[in-house]
């Protein structure tokens, strides 16, 4: 979705993804209203926060080369 970003950015991008769901997974298992447990609530952060951080960095697009779109045929 971010496109092809330097590895430092992809790095801080996924670990802020992981503490955010990690964070509202602890969150969601602390609040009374909501009957998780706490190993649940950090799994689940775990989980979401996996499948965010993946979504965010990888590239849906297939790109071709340019070595690929050079070719020329031989006549």
């Amino acid at each position: 979705m971010l496109g092809p970003l330097p590895t430092l950015h992809r790095f801080a991008l996924v670990i802020a993804a992981l503490l955010v769901c990690v964070g509202a997974g602890l969150w969601l298992s602390v609040v009374p209203d909501v009957p998780l447990n706490l190993r649940v609530g950090l799994v689940a952060g775990v989980a979401v926060g996996a499948t965010a951080a993946f979504v965010l960095v990888h590239d849906f697009h297939r790109r071709e080369s340019a070595r690929s779109r050079s070719r020329r045929r031989a006549t």
